[in-house]
């Protein structure tokens, strides 16, 4: 896997907001990643991003050092880089940071051509459950390179997509606002798939069908498409973006303080013991606090998490059976 990156001149100022903002070189660059890999990028974006919003990040669990000559080093929770509370295929996550100290990218500038690793040296302190890993201020660089545009999408969304098509094209379309047209071939060599789907009838089901299918149902964000013919052969494909009410966040402010300060100010010491007894994670907490918080002001929250936490053990996902379960308790409400 190879990805071509010319890195030009940073701006003075990027603005904030509840979502990232991702480099458009990054988002077009030409990789083929797998969901777990992605994530592991996902994380560099939010890292990256809460560098130049000024975001105060837990000293306990986050550290990013730039003493490194030309490097950083990283370190975050091996949480951070899971789908859910129930995701304990740590495997996974060590091939794909095998994965990616394995892949380059190309740097060139006026004078210089460079491959380099995207990551280097990762390590998982066990006991601690921490990762840690090199990354050349370059790749740094590229996150942060506004100069040729950007994409700006929510975070959370696009990380518990569960096809890393999907995530391609959640951040292509999220700033798209009119129609656009991708040949095949160009969008066969960004996803790093010339070697697969050969026939474009086989590409368009299998990658743009499927993430389609995928935005359709997560996404406030997704696109139909109609493809476009050279003489009788589909060449190129028209896309076409469109928001999907009912899939907005409920609240951006809520959102941006739970990003920015993480579930401790919503939920109370009992409430955090109960959910952390049952098998949440932060990240688990978080992907479910809107929930959680429609259940503190509805229902006795601690009584109904004493009364699944004593019935999950038996449960293969005892997390999701919480959700669940949780769910109805309010449908029953009506």
């Amino acid at each position: 896997m190879e990805g071509n990156i010319i890195i030009t001149e940073k701006p003075d100022k990027v603005r904030t907001s509840r979502q990232v903002v991702q480099s458009y070189i990054f988002t077009t660059a030409l990789y083929d990643f797998n969901v777990y890999e992605k994530r592991i990028i996902y994380n560099l974006v939010r890292l990256a991003q809460s560098q130049i919003e000024g975001v105060k990040l837990s000293e306990n669990l986050y550290k990013i050092e730039h003493s490194y000559k030309d490097y950083l080093m990283v370190e975050l929770p091996i949480s951070d880089f899971l789908i859910d509370e129930d995701d304990k295929n740590h495997s996974r996550i060590k091939a794909a940071l095998k994965s990616l100290h394995r892949k380059t990218f190309t740097y060139q500038d006026e004078g210089n051509w460079e491959c380099f690793s995207i990551i280097a040296n990762p390590k998982i302190r066990l006991r601690s459950s921490k990762v840690s890993f090199i990354v050349d201020a370059r790749v740094w660089d590229v996150l942060l390179d506004f100069s040729r545009g950007f994409s700006r999408y929510d975070l959370e969304i696009a990380f518990n997509m569960e096809s890393s098509y999907a995530m391609r094209f959640y951040e292509l379309m999220a700033g798209q606002k009119e129609p656009i047209a991708y040949s095949i071939d160009t969008l066969r060599k960004e996803f790093g798939l010339e070697g697969k789907y050969r026939l474009n009838k086989d590409f368009i089901r299998r990658v743009v069908d499927s993430a389609k299918n995928e935005l359709d149902l997560k996404s406030p964000v997704t696109f139909t498409y109609r493809p476009l013919k050279d003489g009788k052969k589909i060449t190129r494909i028209m896309f076409y973006p469109h928001r999907q009410e009912g899939k907005e966040p409920q609240d951006a402010f809520f959102r941006e303080a739970v990003r920015k300060y993480g579930t401790g100010a919503q939920l109370s010491s009992d409430e955090r013991r109960l959910l952390e007894e049952i098998g949440f994670n932060e990240r688990g907490l978080r992907n479910n606090i809107e929930l959680l918080m429609e259940c503190k002001s509805k229902l006795d929250l601690i009584y109904e998490l004493a009364l699944i936490a004593g019935k999950c053990r038996t449960k293969s996902n005892p997390c999701g059976w919480c959700i669940k379960t949780l769910r109805g308790k309010l449908q029953d409400l009506g």
